[in-house]
């Protein structure tokens, strides 16, 4: 598979317009996280360019959008304070960038699937709150706190000018919200009220009708549109310049000094510079694997995405991102819930957003710099009620307190503390459940038949299985059936049961035909009854084709064939319905009596074979009897194996015989291959001496002259027939011991 993957220029309409979504609310995030940091303006709309384009371009996923992460501002500010300088800093994402590639090269990325379901879904509805609780604010007015904040404890970096009652010392998200009600500012409430009011209304209005608009768009436009009216008709609002997005002004020459940093070797030297490279690495790689997780989730489709991949493209993406002087990047999960939500369909969205935040920042800073940001507040506080939505708290504690427990420890961990510790400490608390609830260890089984892939699950299939299981249905290549039993399973773990969920929704469009059985709420038994219906039904038309077909050639066809048969030969085949007797010799109906089973057996307590052998020798007088045998016989292969496989092991006995007869031979072949492929010739060549063991062909041939007895191997490669020349007199003469007289 490729590593990169281009766009469909397809969805360009509905892409191009979800990437203004992403870029009004993009903007504003990378200034306050670059401030947060401690870094110049410009270091975090750097990381948004190069996490919407590169990142963008090479990241498997279609929805996650890329760009400087609120997560790594703490690390961030102390980084730049030990190592003396942003410089520092920058040198130390470039060598991050290096590891994360290395990350991905290793394999490193499986640790996405041990995540447990629920603290994906607390984390979601985690970053939904505190969208909520840290944007109400800026919704009324009070922007005191910069716009990308996400840390439970408000720092000094992190606000805005100096504001009254504000000890940074003692302020958090609580105390910070609780302030807010003592500064509301009327005019921006409005603002953000009517911004609000057109996001709710434009979606259950016009969203069916107008998929390819945003309703965050229009949100911004009108709120941005009305924000100017306001300041034209009333000079004494309170709409002033810091409730507005503030983009630097490029073509100010003041802004031009150190407007980009680059990294320095002279850093190599400290010992304190690789922990913190190392350290700003692990935590972008894992911010980045829970972000894709959580994307996943939100994705309608399910699209799965390659979590080494997603390392290396993430590791790029810093590479270019520090060697231009950019903050660190990581996928973020508000950015991709916005992408989502404003209806992106593919990478695109997530590529144009970083062109037009290069765009903006060079080109439009006066357009840009009149949103405002109680619009864009309206935006993430109403993509935090979608993430956040009561249906999710219901779901999961129908799921039982094992699901629902995690799930609300992980929520209230994230928003008193910050994302990757409170995913840790839900990740810990679910753990114990999965132990607790999972003390035995389950089975489960694969076998590959042809084109079916049977996956059996055992007593107890647990968490820690989904590893597992998720790379078997994974390798599952397009075209196979897949059957799946769950019927000898007393529990089976919710988020395996959301991996066979999400594996059914990607069967239909990889053309995979799927069982499942056993399984309470996952079973496909209804599903395919208009399947089989029409199947069934079908025979019924082909018959009729092939009636009409044959009366077009000859009015007499059927009466003839009533008349009676006296066809020349017995054909004793394969079951296999890929060597179907008529087709594969050009014969007609009358012409071949048949007689078929697993591996074509000759076997002398097989009372059905033995009548269909009399019946044609003594009654219809066959010239011929023919034993047919196939490369790639499955009766053969599974012989040669030591599964147990149930009743029909006493039927492969008889295979096994045949190797134990020629077994000095077959161990000389080291290819198994060609050791199958002699198998079934040695199988065949057995089958007729069989034959010639029958009191009723030696009779026959006695009194007659016939049948003559073959022995064939049908190519299923190419459709020849291999006559394999056996001299049956020869066999019978070696051993006088089987001559009836």
């Amino acid at each position: 598979m490729s590593y990169f993957t281009l766009p469909l220029v397809k969805h360009l309409k509905t892409d191009f317009l979800a990437s203004f979504s992403l870029v009004i609310v993009a903007i504003p995030l990378c200034l306050g996280i670059a401030h947060a940091s401690g870094a110049p303006m410009i270091a975090g709309l750097i990381a948004g360019i190069i996490g919407g384009i590169v990142v963008g371009f090479l990241s498997e996923s279609n929805l996650s959008v890329s760009g400087p992460a609120a997560g790594l501002t703490t690390i961030c500010l102390a980084s730049i304070l030990e190592l003396g300088s942003y410089q520092g800093l920058v040198t130390a994402v470039l060598l991050a960038g290096i590891l994360q590639v290395a990350f991905g090269l290793l394999n490193l990325g499986f640790f996405s699937n041990y995540i447990p379901n629920a603290v994906i879904k607390g984390m979601l509805s985690a970053i939904g709150l505190m969208l909520i609780l840290k944007q109400f604010p800026h919704l009324v007015g009070y922007d005191s706190e910069e716009m990308g904040a996400e840390d439970f404890s408000i720092d000094q970096e992190e606000i805005v000018g100096a504001v009254p009652q504000i000890s940074p010392e003692h302020e958090n998200t609580f105390s910070h919200l609780l302030h807010t009600f003592n500064f509301l500012n009327y005019s921006v409430l409005l603002v953000g009220l009517i911004s609000l009011l057109v996001l709710v209304f434009w979606d259950k209005k016009f969203g069916e009708k107008f998929k390819f608009i945003p309703s965050y768009l229009i949100a911004v436009v009108i709120g941005t549109i009305f924000s100017i009216v306001l300041n034209a008709l009333f000079s004494s609002n309170q709409l002033d310049s810091s409730h507005f997005v503030k983009i630097p002004n490029l073509s100010d020459p003041s802004s031009h000094e150190n407007l980009i940093i680059f990294p320095s070797l002279t850093f190599l030297s400290q010992l304190s510079f690789y922990k913190i490279a190392f350290t700003i690495a692990i935590v972008a790689s894992l911010e980045s694997l829970l972000s894709i997780e959580a994307i996943e989730k939100l994705d309608p489709k399910m699209q799965k995405v390659n979590a080494n991949k997603e390392l290396i493209a993430q590791g790029a993406g810093n590479i270019i991102s520090a060697s231009i002087g950019g903050l660190p990047i990581t996928s973020v999960i508000v950015r991709g819930s916005v992408n989502i939500s404003a209806g992106a369909q593919t990478k695109l969205s997530a590529i144009l957003h970083g062109f037009f935040i290069f765009i903006s920042m060079v080109f439009l800073v006066q357009v840009i710099n009149q949103i405002p940001l109680a619009s864009l507040a309206a935006v993430l506080c109403y993509t935090g009620f979608k993430l956040i939505h009561p249906e999710n708290f219901k779901e999961q504690y129908k799921r039982g307190w094992y699901q629902f427990i995690p799930f609300l420890v992980t929520i209230v961990a994230i928003v008193m503390s910050d994302l990757l510790i409170g995913v840790l400490i839900g990740m810990a608390i679910s753990f114990i459940f999965i132990v607790r609830e999972n003390f035995q260890s389950p089975v489960i089984k694969v076998e590959d038949a042809g084109l079916i892939t049977k996956l059996t699950f055992g007593n107890n299939v647990s968490f820690l299985h989904k590893f597992q299981i998720v790379k078997i249905l994974e390798g599952i290549v397009p075209g196979r059936l897949v059957e799946i039993d769950g019927s000898k399973s007393e529990f089976i773990d919710n988020d395996i049961i959301q991996v066979l969920k999400e594996f059914k929704i990607r069967c239909k469009e990889k053309n995979i035909e799927l069982l499942i059985g056993g399984i309470v709420g996952m079973e496909t038994k209804d599903e395919i009854k208009t399947q089989i219906d029409e199947s069934y039904k079908k025979l019924f038309v082909n018959n009729k084709n092939w009636v009409d077909k044959k009366l077009e050639m000859d009015p007499e066809y059927f009466k003839k064939l009533l008349a009676g048969q006296s066809p020349e030969y017995l054909f004793i085949g394969c079951s296999d319905s890929r060597v179907p007797a008529n087709e594969i010799t050009g014969t007609d109906p009358g012409e071949m009596f048949v007689h078929r089973n697993i591996a074509n057996l000759v076997v002398n307590s097989d009372i059905n074979m033995l009548a269909v052998l009399q019946y044609s020798v003594e009654v219809l007088n066959v010239k011929h009897v023919i034993v047919c045998g196939h490369y790639g016989c499955g009766g053969v292969k599974a012989a040669l194996e030591s599964h147990q496989l149930g009743l029909i092991d006493k039927w492969l006995r008889n295979i096994k015989d045949v190797y134990r007869m020629h077994e000095e031979e077959l161990d000389l072949i080291t290819d198994p291959e060609k050791k199958v492929r002699r198998m079934v010739e040695l199988n065949v060549q057995e089958q007729v001496f069989n034959l010639m063991k029958t009191s009723y062909v030696q009779k026959n041939r006695a009194l007659f002259g016939f049948p003559q007895v073959h022995g064939w191997v049908y190519d299923l490669a190419d459709g020849y027939i291999k006559d394999l020349d056996i001299d049956v007199d020869k066999e019978l003469s070696e051993h006088d011991i089987y001559r009836l007289k």
